[in-house]
C-alpha cells in the first residue's frame, strides 16, 4: 500500500468512528429524556428521598409483668425514621396515641429479667422496631398521596432507662 491508501483508509476510519460515536451520544441522549420524561407521564411517584429524622416518644411509666408486681419500668425512647414527613406527623395526635399503644402492649409483657441484660436491652430494641414498623404503612402515619412509599424504623435510641 503506498503512503496515501494508507492515509485515506485511516481518516475513513476515523470518520467512521466519529459517526458512530456521534450516534451512540444521540441514541443515549434521547433515552436519558425518555426515562426521565416516563415517571412523570405515567403518574408514577418520586423517588424516596431517604432523611433520617427522630420521632420523641412521650415516656413510659409501667409496672412489669413480674409476680411480686412491685417493679416498675420507666423508659424514655426516640424512633429514627427514614423519612421526615412522617416523622413530623408520627410526633403527634392520633399517630402519636398508635404508636403508643403499640409500644405500651409490649412494654407491659416485659419481667425485670428480660429488660436488664444488654442482650434483653438490644432484645427489646429489635422487637420494638418490628413492632411499631408496620404502623408507618398505615394511615395516619403513611400518606399514599404525598409518599412515595412507607416509612422505615431505621434505630430505636433509649434515652433514660430505668427499672425499680
Amino acid at each position: 500500500m503506498s503512503s496515501q491508501e494508507v492515509q485515506s483508509s485511516y481518516s475513513g476510519g476515523k470518520k467512521a468512528l466519529v459517526i458512530a460515536a456521534g450516534v451512540l451520544a444521540l441514541a443515549g441522549g434521547v433515552l436519558a429524556c425518555q426515562e426521565t420524561r416516563a415517571p412523570a407521564e405515567s403518574g408514577a411517584k418520586p423517588p424516596v428521598v431517604l432523611e433520617p429524622t427522630v420521632v420523641p416518644v412521650e415516656p413510659f411509666v409501667l409496672n412489669l409483668a413480674d409476680p411480686e408486681g412491685d417493679r416498675y419500668f420507666r423508659l424514655t425512647l426516640q424512633l429514627v425514621l427514614d423519612q421526615r414527613a412522617v416523622a413530623e406527623r408520627a410526633a403527634g395526635g392520633l399517630a402519636q396515641a398508635k404508636l403508643r399503644d403499640r409500644i405500651f402492649a409490649l412494654l407491659s409483657k416485659k419481667r425485670v429479667a428480660q429488660v436488664t441484660t444488654v442482650e434483653g436491652k438490644e432484645l427489646l430494641r429489635t422487637e420494638l422496631r418490628e413492632t411499631t414498623g408496620p404502623l408507618f404503612a398505615t394511615p395516619p402515619f403513611h400518606d399514599a398521596e404525598h409518599d412515595p412509599a412507607p416509612a422505615h424504623v431505621l434505630d430505636v435510641l433509649f434515652t433514660e432507662f430505668l427499672v425499680q
